[in-house]
This record gives C-alpha cells, structure tokens and sequence, in this order.
C-alpha cells in the first residue's frame, strides 16, 4: 500500500516548458549529474509535504487519501471478505531508503518505508464459523504498520511531433507489512460476541490474510502508479523531464 516510489519520483524530476514557471518546490535533477541518485531522493523529500492537498496547476494529485477503484477479496479460515470503496491514509509520511537508476534502460529500483497506514472500507463476509453460516456487510479499519516497499519500474523512449518522450511500460511494487490489526464492525446487527470473534479470527491469522491480499493491492497501486506516472510525463518531452 503502500507504495509512493513512482509518483514522488516522476513529479519531482519534471519542469514545466518555461523555466520560469518552474516552482520554488520542485528541485530539478540533471540526468548527467554524478550525484543524480542522490538529488532525486532530496528532491523526492522537498515535494512530499505538497502530496498531501496536491497541486492541481501542476498536475500533482493529492495521495491523502489513496484510493482503490476495484474490489478486493480473499478467504481467511474458511470465512471469504470482500473489500470495496478502499481509502489508504499516512502514504505522504512515507521516506525513500534507496533509489538506483539504469539511465541506458530507463529503469528504477526504488526502496521506501511508509511508518503506518490507516485503511477504510466498506466489507462483506460470507463463510462457516464453527458450522455455523455467517453472512453480513459493515465497515472495517485497518492499521498496518512498518511497511517496507521495493518498485522497479521500466520506462522507455517514443517519438511524437519530432519530439522523444518517456512512457512507462511496467512496473512491478512488493510490500512487506511489520505488523496490524484490522477491526470490522457494524455486523451481525450488533451481535457484539459474535463480531468480537470473527476479529479475533482475522487477527490472529493477520499474516497469512496480509500474505493472501497483498498481491492483490500490490496489483492495484502498480496499475494506479504508472497510470499517474504516465499522465505526468505525457505532457513533457525527455529534455524538459531530465534537462542536461
């Protein structure tokens, strides 16, 4: 969910047509600069304050919160959820740890942490408990903690007008979670003993329910990334997104 490498990366290396209209938040990384690693994460740290409410003249959408458009659902101890209306909020108060660039490949292997993250949505669960059928719909809160992310993400050249542009052809996101609990409520119109063990089973089996969802939201945050990414370089040629 995590998951930030590509946005910061691609919105802090861009100026716009006019130097001039360059703002005063985005630090410009040359591409032959011997220290280009290095001015990236800087500059990836110089923007992240203004990811939170985004700025629309620019083009930088705010990620707080992150949403997902599909459903997500997986079956944990017999018991199936499906997730739908799914917001991610703390995904500004992420930090990069490491980011390396294959300029000759147009390639990012990027490393970044996210301290916790707060999820919201709306749920419905359908299963056995006990032998017992248990069906119903309500909203869940998830707290997951120490997130630790890798992108590596692939780009190429294409021409347009005369002109060479980058485009983003894949990318690929893993997320390793710390720790969490999810807490699902209005359920079982307020059977509270029944609630507090269904959220006994998610969490005592958080692991491998995180282990079963993550793929899925790894999926999700590759497709919406590189979609933003694109939508960002699109509007540039090669030499205004990485100046000599």
């Amino acid at each position: 969910m995590h998951f930030l490498e590509l946005l910061p990366l691609l919105i802090c290396i861009f100026r716009p047509t006019v130097a001039d209209e360059l703002p005063s938040f985005i630090h410009v990384c040359h591409r032959n600069d011997p220290n280009l690693e290095q001015c990236l994460v800087a500059a990836v740290e110089d923007i992240r304050p203004y990811l939170v409410t985004g700025v629309a003249q620019y083009n930088i959408p705010s990620i707080e919160p992150l949403i997902f458009r599909d459903l997500i659902s997986e079956e944990v101890a017999g018991i199936k959820i499906v997730t739908s209306n799914v917001s991610a909020y703390g995904c500004s108060d992420f930090f990069v740890r490491e980011l390396t660039i294959d300029k000759d490949s147009h390639t990012y292997h990027i490393h970044v942490d996210i301290p916790k993250l707060r999820i919201f949505a709306d749920y419905t669960v359908d299963g056995k408990l006990l032998l017992l059928p248990v069906k119903g719909n309500g909203n869940m809160e998830a707290n997951v903690t120490d997130c630790v992310s890798t992108c590596v993400l692939n780009g190429e050249l294409y021409e347009k007008n005369g002109e060479t542009y980058l485009k983003f052809v894949s990318s690929q996101l893993k997320v390793k979670v710390g720790g969490g609990q999810v807490q699902l409520d209005n359920l079982f119109n307020g059977d509270k003993v029944l609630l507090k063990v269904i959220n006994d089973i998610v969490n005592r089996n958080l692991e491998a329910f995180l282990h079963e969802l993550m793929p899925v939201i790894e999926k999700a945050l590759s497709a919406i990334f590189m979609e933003i990414g694109n939508d960002i370089v699109g509007s540039f040629t090669f030499n205004q997104l990485f100046p000599e």
